[in-house]
């Protein structure tokens, strides 16, 4: 289980198979509803209409899916190339789910295809033609799966990989919760440190004190070139 895999589900519900039929005009022999980006070890990042883009944990996701689903990797995806994908990941968290299905798309809100799709293109790493995130669908993912002309098909990897997850969830479960946690934490942090610049900024300006504002400045240009991880909605380096 690598980061950047991608996983193909369907949900056993209605409205999934309904997702699933909507898809045929894309491409003919869909069969997934959903998608998920791995970030390694049984962790993924998705894009539900219940909770935006948010992290889950493989086997949670799986009792709540059909048994045909697939996992695929980018052929030749280098360390590097992970890395890139797994600080991409984690950049779109908090993003609301986008209820415009292959629309124009925005900033702020993803559905789980495009979130996909953009988490790729902030990693510079071209996929699916260069084709527009919010342009894209679980169906264009099925076609590359089934083709598997840029992507292989590590399914049967994968379904080793939860024999040994099932048989001890524990390790994988902790990894998963500390992810949530440092980030609902990073979150929570960055928003207090935001609070506190705007306010020394409006100190400085009410008292004419240039000192205080550039204390804030250097702090603000020591966060921007220190930062490994960077998100979509942090203002406190800005």
């Amino acid at each position: 289980m690598l980061i950047g895999d991608v996983l193909l589900v369907t949900g056993d519900n209605k409205l999934s198979s309904g997702l699933v039929a909507a898809q045929k005009a894309i491409y003919k022999n869909s069969i997934s509803s959903h998608v998920e980006l791995g970030l390694g070890d049984g962790t993924f990042v998705h894009a539900t209409g219940d909770g935006g883009v948010h992290v889950t944990f493989i086997l949670d996701e799986l009792v709540q899916c059909k048994d045909e689903w697939r996992a695929i990797r980018l052929k030749g995806i280098s360390e590097d190339q992970q890395e890139e994908l797994g600080k991409a990941g984690l950049y779109f968290l908090r993003q609301d789910y986008n209820k415009i299905f292959m629309g124009s798309g925005n900033d702020h809100s993803s559905f789980c295809s495009e979130l996909i799709a953009k988490v790729y293109e902030k990693a510079g790493i071209s996929i699916l033609d260069k084709k527009k995130p919010s342009k894209v669908a679980p169906a264009h993912f099925d076609k590359e799966a089934d083709q598997l002309s840029d992507w292989e098909d590590v399914t049967d990897e994968y379904k080793e990989r939860l024999k040994e997850i099932e048989a001890n969830p524990f390790p994988y479960r902790l990894a998963c919760g500390t992810i949530k946690a440092s980030m609902a934490k990073r979150h929570i942090t960055s928003g207090g440190r935001e609070t506190i610049f705007k306010a020394m900024e409006m100190m400085a300006e009410k008292e004419g004190n240039p000192r205080l504002k550039e204390i804030v400045d250097e702090v603000k240009k020591d966060l921007r070139e220190k930062r490994v991880l960077h998100f979509w909605d942090e203002n406190d380096q800005n």
